[in-house]
């Protein structure tokens, strides 16, 4: 399936919109909190000024040292994601659906949990042992779900046919959103979205 004209025309304009609405941003100097605090900023940041705040930070904070796994763990499900199961699975237009989605599910996912987690009637430690369990049970949910659906498929299968590009007749076909499978694997895919917001708003709370 080819992208015509059109598709990046939309592109290039969306981009320029989003540049545009960089402008309607306050600077961070006029930034007042609720309480009446002001963003403190770090005017120019060294190497050495980073690693002695990190050591710091270790000194006051050693338990961080346990979020690790998560930190490292937090951007490498998107190649996964987006390569072995959008890209593998799924023609160009449902590829671009799956897209919009997962992005619309991960604003979702980032304010339910953005509001959840400040929420300011419950106890902060009750309200980190709730998201806790809550991320537990969507860890093994949402994965376990995708799991499930990645023992449908090998890498054999979706790449057969690709090493001759000049006959398309032995390619793998890829699912369109037409297609009667389609909807579990959307869903997957909406979750997966939903997840990583998430996840990462867990991790910068």
């Amino acid at each position: 399936m080819t992208v015509t004209d059109g598709t990046y025309i939309g592109f290039i304009v969306l981009t320029g919109l989003g540049a545009a609405a960089a402008f309607t941003l306050t600077d961070a100097k006029n930034v007042v909190r609720s309480d009446g605090s002001r963003i403190i900023l770090m005017k120019n940041p060294t190497w050495k000024s980073e690693l002695v705040g990190l050591w710091q930070t270790f000194q006051s904070d050693p338990y961080i040292v346990l979020m690790f796994p998560m930190f490292l763990s937090s951007n490498w499900f998107t190649a996964y994601q987006f390569n072995q199961v959008n890209a593998a699975m799924f023609n160009t237009r449902t590829r671009s659906l799956n897209g919009v989605l997962y992005w619309i599910a991960q604003m979702l996912g980032a304010l339910v949990f953005g509001m959840a987690l400040d929420y300011t009637k419950v106890r902060r430690t009750v309200r980190a042992k709730v998201n806790l369990v809550v991320l537990m049970v969507l860890t093994m949910t949402v994965w376990g779900g995708g799991y499930a659906y990645q023992k449908t498929y090998t890498r054999a299968l979706v790449s057969q046919g690709s090493g001759t590009p000049d006959d398309t007749s032995d390619d793998y076909v890829k699912m369109d959103w037409a297609d009667s499978g389609y909807v579990g694997p959307m869903f997957l895919y909406i979750f997966y979205g939903f997840y990583d917001a998430a996840w990462q708003t867990s991790i910068y709370w």
